[in-house]
Order: structure tokens, then C-alpha cells, then sequence
């Protein structure tokens, strides 16, 4: 282990040490002052709320936002509680509901996907969740680009399961082979992606170009969906949830089924987020990439 990887390890556990309560202030306090200073990230969270609520007023934009900013900020400062905790001590301060709806999905024999997004403090929850399930799941993330980083990172999201961290750039073979062995599969599908990976679904009334590749293997395998998602408390802790099935659309036009369930799998996230739009990464560009024609909906 390199002088830089012990540094950074070292630094990360004496972020831990402080009491939980004492850092999610200091967290809501740096989230006030980034929304200050970070007028990139103001203006995206801003926008996006603005367009995705356009029936609310302007004050409930501006108090969400800032809420997104003390959220993201909490984020932060709990992460690094999962390099020293145990998996039992995680788990301790969630609570899982549904986790029937997982165990009967998988006596199908076909294995499953996890419909999921950044909710709450989704590395928390990913944590609490397999290790109440008692196991874990093939999970898709594009690597860090320094790689003590992406070691250290890793090494919490597998904590207490079999886990294991799927490279983004070459995971179709070992997802494939993972559902054929019964294997959970972990899939994010509220980020951005190129026109070329994607299909045009409505998010928020708006055009969002998202990963088809979930749809592809739900198609083709039949493996069976729910949504997995999470969020922090009133009392602090994490309400972890494991959704019913969502049901497949299969029909004989290949083209409009990979379309339709992308567009069903983003409704059920669309409705998630709707619950607590306050811990959702609005600081993304989830509409960066723009379609070659207009919209229907929109305004020329």
C-alpha cells in the first residue's frame, strides 16, 4: 500500500471518529455555505428543480435547493463511518422494508435487478440492505480515476456480503452470467448518458436520454425488476425500501418494448424522487444531452 493510499485511509477514519449528530450538522452547515459559493452547482440544482415543479413557487424552489445542499453535504460527512463500522452496526441504523419482495424474486430461479438511483445515502443503504438480505449484489459503477480511491470506495461497498463492483465499461458478459447463476444485479438509471446509449423517455415532463441497458437485460432475460432506493429519517436513521415487481413489457416489437419498460422503470423513479425531492442528486445534468428534434411538449 502506497504512502498516498495510507494517507488517504488514515484521513478517512479520523473523519469517522466524531458522533454522527455532530457531523451531519457540520454537514448541513457546509451545505449552506457550498450553495453560496458554488454558483455552478446553484444554478444547475435551481434549473432543474424549477423545470422538473413548475408549479411551485419560487421560495419552495429556493428552500428545497438549499435542502438538496445540506443533504448532499450529510452525504459527505457519513460516508466515512462505513470505512470503521461494522456491517451489524450499519445495519443498526436502518430500517429495511420489503425485503420479502426480494427473497420471492429471486425463487424465481431467473435473478434479479435492482432498479436504483442516488436516494438518501445510497452507499448507506446498499450496505444495510445486503447484509439484511444476506446477500449482496453484482454492482455496476464506473471506476474512480485514482485508484487508491476507487480501492477504498470498493472496500465498503462489498463490506459484510458477496458483493463485488462491476467495472461500468465492460459488465455485460458478467451481468448476463451473473442473472443465468442467480445473482443480484445493482443498476443506477437516473444519470445522463450519450444519445447513442440511451433512449428519449419523459423524466420530470422533459426529454432525459437514459440507459437502455437495463431494459435489454430485463427483455432478454426475463430476470424480474424492483426498485431499490432509500431515505434518510426524521430520527436519523435510513428507511431502506425493496419495491413489488415491476411488471415486464414483452411483446414482438423488440424496439418499442426496450423503450417502453425504460420509460416505465424512469416513471418509477420519477415517483420515487417525487417523495423527497430534497435527497436527490439534483446537482447532476440528468438533460445535458439534448435530442436532434424538438420535444412535442415543448414550448417553440
Amino acid at each position: 500500500m502506497s504512502l498516498a493510499e495510507r494517507a488517504l485511509r488514515a484521513g478517512v477514519w479520523a473523519l469517522s471518529l466524531p458522533p454522527l449528530g455532530l457531523s451531519r450538522a457540520v454537514g448541513r452547515g457546509l451545505g449552506r455555505m457550498a450553495m453560496r459559493l458554488d454558483r455552478r452547482h446553484r444554478e444547475i440544482v435551481l434549473a432543474n428543480l424549477s423545470a422538473s415543479f413548475p408549479e411551485k413557487d419560487a421560495a419552495w424552489v429556493e428552500a428545497t435547493a438549499r435542502k438538496v445542499f445540506e443533504h448532499i453535504a450529510q452525504v459527505a460527512t457519513e460516508i466515512p463511518r462505513l470505512v470503521r463500522l461494522s456491517p451489524e452496526e450499519i445495519t443498526a441504523q436502518a430500517r429495511c422494508h420489503g425485503l420479502d419482495n426480494v427473497h420471492n424474486a429471486m425463487a424465481k430461479g431467473k435473478g434479479l435487478i435492482l432498479l436504483t438511483g442516488h436516494f438518501g445515502n445510497w452507499e448507506w443503504g446498499n450496505i444495510a440492505g445486503s447484509f439484511s438480505l444476506g446477500f449482496g449484489a453484482l454492482v455496476v459503477a464506473r471506476p474512480i480515476d485514482w485508484p487508491p480511491a476507487d480501492r477504498l470506495v470498493n472496500s465498503w461497498r462489498t463490506k459484510g456480503s458477496d458483493s463485488v463492483v462491476v467495472p461500468k465499461n465492460r459488465s455485460a458478459r458478467v451481468l448476463l452470467k451473473g442473472l443465468k447463476q442467480n445473482r443480484m444485479l445493482g443498476l443506477l438509471l437516473d444519470q445522463n448518458v450519450d444519445w447513442y446509449d440511451g433512449e428519449w423517455v419523459d423524466f420530470f415532463g422533459r426529454p432525459a436520454c437514459t440507459n437502455k441497458g437495463l431494459a435489454l437485460l430485463a427483455r432478454s432475460t426475463e430476470a424480474p425488476v424492483i426498485a431499490h432506493y432509500n431515505w434518510r429519517a426524521d430520527d436519523g436513521k435510513f428507511d431502506v425500501y425493496f419495491s413489488p415487481e415491476i411488471p415486464l413489457v414483452k411483446t414482438g416489437d423488440k424496439t418499442m418494448d426496450i423503450w417502453q419498460n425504460t420509460q416505465n422503470y424512469t416513471k418509477v423513479l420519477e415517483d420515487i424522487i417525487r417523495q423527497k425531492p430534497e435527497q436527490w442528486f439534483w446537482l447532476h445534468q440528468r438533460w445535458k444531452t439534448k435530442p436532434f428534434q424538438p420535444w412535442p411538449r415543448e414550448k417553440r
